[in-house]
């Protein structure tokens, strides 16, 4: 396959200074939106698994909580993956448990943007 072929393959567009503005500010939108959601402490995520529902933060959209379930569903989903191998296991597996429940810590960031969906739909 030639290269214009892969090109016109991906249906790729231009990306420019204002697609790469929009894309930083959403990220950054997630990045808040997990900090306030899931809090700084595995104690944080467990308060937030033992409540009826997480406390929601304001100032968000669906669309900010959808993009944060994918992030940590990548996440806990690759978590295991040899490409993480050099991150701490105590950032990645620290077990959260919640009755008789036990999460790593991503899971347990994934269970809490889910049941927060669930609550605000």
């Amino acid at each position: 396959m030639a290269e214009e072929e892969f090109d016109s393959s991906m249906k790729l567009r231009p990306f420019g200074a204002e697609e790469a503005r929009q894309a930083e500010a959403q990220q950054r939108r997630c990045m808040t939106l997990g900090f306030a959601l899931w809090g700084k402490t595995p104690a944080d995520l467990q308060r937030q698994l033992l409540a009826p529902h997480p406390e929601i933060p304001s100032g968000f959209d669906m669309d900010d909580f959808r993009k944060l379930l994918q992030i940590a569903q990548t996440l806990s989903a690759a978590s295991g993956s040899p490409r993480f191998a050099w991150l701490p296991r105590s950032i990645l597996f620290s077990p959260i448990f919640v009755g008789a429940q036990r999460f790593t810590t991503w899971e347990a960031r994934y269970e809490i943007v889910r049941r927060a969906i669930e609550y605000l739909r």
